[in-house]
This record gives C-alpha cells, sequence and structure tokens, in this order.
C-alpha cells in the first residue's frame, strides 16, 4: 500500500499505517517456549526456526547465527504484515552480531519479502547510546516516539531498517 512505501528519512512524518497490536513479549520468560518451533532455513551459519502463531498473534521466529563453534549470536523476532520486529537482547551486544544480524537483514528480504525491519530496546538500557550508534552505522534511523508505525510503548525505542521490496517506480 502507499502508505508502507515510504521510505526511511520520512518516518517522523509517515502517514497512518494500519498497525499491527504487537504482543511484544516483556523481558524474561516470555514467548519463549520454542518446543512447537518449525525448521524454515539452515545453512552453514543461519537457522531460523518459527514457533506456530496463536490465535492470530504475529509469527514468531527466532535467528541463530553460528559465529564460532562455542559462540552463537541469537534473535526473538515477530513477522507482522510487511514488517519484522527484532527485540535487542540485554546484555552486551556479542561481537560479530553485526554479521549475524546482516545474515537476517539479507534472509527478512530475500525469504520472508518484508519492506521493514524494526528493532526494539528499553529506553532505561544504560548502552542505549551504544546500540543507537551501532545500529545507525548499519542504516537503522531511530522512529519518533508516538509514531503510529510501531506499537505505543512508550519504555520503549524503536529504530527502523527500510528494504525497499516494493515496486521501485516512484522515484
Amino acid at each position: 500500500s502507499p502508505a508502507l512505501s515510504l521510505r526511511l528519512q520520512g518516518l517522523c512524518g509517515a502517514p497512518d499505517a494500519p498497525h499491527p497490536q504487537l504482543k511484544i513479549p516483556g523481558g524474561r520468560g516470555t514467548v519463549r517456549d520454542h518446543s512447537h518451533s518449525v525448521l524454515i532455513h539452515k545453512d552453514d551459519r543461519l537457522t531460523v526456526t518459527q514457533a506456530s502463531p496463536v490465535g492470530g498473534r504475529p509469527s514468531l521466529l527466532r535467528f541463530h547465527y553460528h559465529l564460532t563453534e562455542r559462540r552463537s549470536a541469537f534473535w526473538d523476532t515477530a513477522l507482522s504484515g510487511d514488517s519484522l520486529f527484532l527485540e535487542i537482547p540485554a546484555g552486551s551486544l556479542a561481537d560479530g552480531s553485526k554479521e549475524g544480524l546482516t545474515a537476517l537483514l539479507e534472509f527478512a528480504e530475500e525469504k520472508l519479502k518484508v519492506n521493514y525491519v524494526f528493532l526494539w530496546f528499553h529506553k532505561n538500557r544504560e548502552d542505549r547510546m551504544v546500540i543507537i550508534k551501532t545500529f545507525h552505522y548499519m542504516g537503522f534511523e531511530m522512529v519518533k516516539p508516538g509514531n503510529p508505525i510501531v506499537p505505543a510503548r512508550p519504555d520503549l525505542a524503536f529504530m527502523a531498517y527500510s528494504l525497499d521490496n516494493s515496486s521501485s517506480d516512484e522515484e
């Protein structure tokens, strides 16, 4: 829809896009039951599993990126419409997580065909400036609070990455 084909620079003044009522997990111990998950992708380094969606909730995907024999990076995400919502886990960002996130973005663009990847984290994190800087460098932009494109959660900060999968004949 034209409402969703906005460029990232325009996110601050985004038109009213219909918005998924996301059940964003609120910390530890929520939505971590991967007993009913289905393998949807596996290669040398990236494994993607999907938890079976419950009653109209967004589809939950877990990305597992193999860094070394002993180390991996994990991301829990929610797929809703043409957007993937990604939680930045608590604790410091793992070395190599940029590489893993790049693989996640490529998968989201090529296999999931989403137009946007939103990442979110709690605003009161001590390392929020590091997160913002790191992901800004990768092409993510801050989403202004109150923007209808993300859930109304004043305790969370959102950043957005645009994967222009829509037809690009509107330049």
